[in-house]
């Protein structure tokens, strides 16, 4: 190794002496790292080095300043390193040539740039918390633990492109660090070429609510929970050339308008997606498929999403419950039904816990398909208005054979006469039901019991909105809850979202669990 040829190598630094010392100056050299719990407010290193050996400097004079915070008392923070040429230099040199030099002067932390595979899909998850309790009578009790889900995203990267081999060393320079993550399931592509300097970028069905803040810092309030519109808007635009970040000032449905100029020009088709702080958790599983050519998955934690706007859900509603459509998708209707045999007390002292009643745990696989932006805006709004585990709502079970009306119903009548298979073996426990009319209306009404009586009569506990012709569809509902906090939605194209749900089976309540107590009772 050649040796260094440094004539002078000068460092400074000063620090104030402390109360006792006569010293009137004191001078010293700190080689140090800020570790946690240090809190230092800025951390400054500087770095030099000599790509061309050998090292040729006469004079090289290296100066830091950081402002250190307590528990640190230094007024003065000097690092300096020394490096000499190794081959990682040459992976910078190519990773900069490969993605182009960062557009804005001050960034101090990493974006990861590289493409979404689109062959696989893009996993958003979004995981609430709930805390779920059995009572004795059987039934649940619920308390949310997280009212705003946290949010994490897979991407698939390796597109045989040799700048995918990067991501390695990207994760191992960033993993557990902030960094800037893209969203590329809402990225919007150029229409017209821009130019640099540029402070206006045309795209196409660009949405607003999409590009939100890059951070949330959220507070409860009065209206809720809040935070989500006080930082910069910043977004990746990626070109067959390169890429760049740019900080925008406002969203049209057409236009991007950047509070800075554009550093580079950009061609038409070049995507443009918004950004949002995040950090990488855990590590990537990468294959290496041919020398310099990697493929896998890159998991990471980014900042929640801004609740989805109201207004949009038009589910009816069923004993202060919504009514969810069946899924769409060919992998339902599935069902898994079991029970499980529980005795709370064996102690006389208070027969009113005691239970050896089997607690019924029937679940439903559904899987659902939103096609259009309009689906997937409801699809949101109905996932947060669920919570993860928290609220219930009805669902159509797929077990109960369909049942058919044989007379024309009256709704003051309070019963329905139908024919069908195995009535009393799957319609004799409370439950709700779907009346679907001939043309097409449909009405909602809670069952009670089926009995035989002239053919089958089907009992109501509600009554009915509208006359029910014969001929009439009756298709049974249960009364559900998300089996799961954690809900993934695989996006296989930015307009295309499949979601994959497990239902649970509730039983009905009964006795003081469907009891509303009076503010002054006692």
């Amino acid at each position: 190794m050649t040796d260094r040829r440094v004539a002078a190598h000068i460092a400074e630094t000063g620090s104030q002496p402390a109360p006792g010392n006569e010293a009137s100056r004191v001078l010293g050299e700190v080689l140090s790292r800020a570790g946690a719990g240090s809190a230092v407010a800025t951390f400054t290193p500087e770095t030099a080095s000599a790509p061309w050996p050998p090292d040729q400097a006469a004079h090289w004079l290296v100066e830091s300043l950081a402002r250190p915070w307590p528990p640190l008392v230094g007024p003065v923070f000097v690092v300096e390193v020394l490096r000499r040429d190794t081959a990682s230099s040459a992976i910078v040199a190519t990773g900069m040539d490969a993605f182009g030099d960062a557009p804005w002067p001050d960034a101090q932390h990493g974006v990861f740039a590289f493409r979404h595979d689109w062959s696989e899909a893009l996993v958003e998850r979004l995981e609430w918390q709930t805390s779920v309790t059995r009572l004795a009578s059987g039934n649940e009790s619920r308390q949310a633990r997280r009212k705003v889900p946290r949010r994490s995203l897979s991407y698939h990267v390796g597109h045989a492109r040799a700048t995918d081999a990067l991501v390695a060393d990207w994760l191992a320079d960033h993993l557990g660090k902030a960094s800037w993550w893209p969203l590329p399931q809402y990225a919007v592509p150029l229409t017209a070429s821009a130019e640099a300097g540029a402070f206006a970028l045309d795209v196409a069905d660009a949405d607003w609510r999409h590009f939100v803040a890059a951070s949330a810092d959220l507070r409860l309030t009065w209206n809720g929970i809040e935070g989500w519109n006080e930082a910069d808007v910043f977004a990746l635009l990626i070109a067959p050339d390169g890429w760049q970040q740019v900080r925008l000032n406002s969203i049209d449905s057409e236009v991007l308008w950047l509070a800075e100029p554009l550093a580079r020009a950009a061609g038409t088709g070049s995507s443009v997606m918004p950004l949002v702080w995040g950090r990488a958790v855990d590590p990537a599983d990468l294959t290496q498929w041919v020398p310099g050519m990697v493929g896998g998955t890159v998991v990471a934690q980014v900042e929640p999403a801004p609740p989805p706007d109201t207004g949009l859900l038009a589910d009816p509603w069923l004993d202060d419950l919504p009514v969810w459509p069946d899924g769409n998708w060919r992998d339902d209707p599935a069902v898994g039904a079991q029970a499980t045999i529980t005795r709370q007390d064996f102690s006389p002292a208070d027969p009113w816990l005691r239970r050896d009643d089997p607690w019924p745990t029937t679940t439903f696989q559904r899987r659902y398909l939103a096609s259009t932006p309009e689906d997937i805006a409801i699809w949101r709004e109905r996932l947060w208005q669920t919570e993860g585990r928290l609220n219930a709502f009805w669902l159509p079970d797929g077990l109960a054979p369909i049942l058919w009306v044989r007379f024309e119903a009256d709704p003051e009548d309070g019963f329905l006469r139908v024919e069908g298979q195995d009535l009393s073996a799957f319609w004799h426990r409370p439950a709700a039901c779907l009346i679907v009319h001939p043309d097409g209306y449909q009405q909602y009404a809670l069952t009670a019991t089926c009995h035989l009586d002239q053919g089958g009569v089907l009992v109501l506990r509600s009554g009915l909105d509208d006359w029910v012709p014969e001929g009439s569809r009756v298709i049974r509902l249960a009364r559900c809850r998300l089996d799961h906090d954690a809900i993934d939605l695989y996006w296989h194209s930015p307009t295309l979202l499949e979601i994959a749900l497990t239902a649970r089976q509730l039983p009905e309540p009964r006795g003081n669990d469907r009891q509303t107590y009076g503010e002054y009772a006692v």
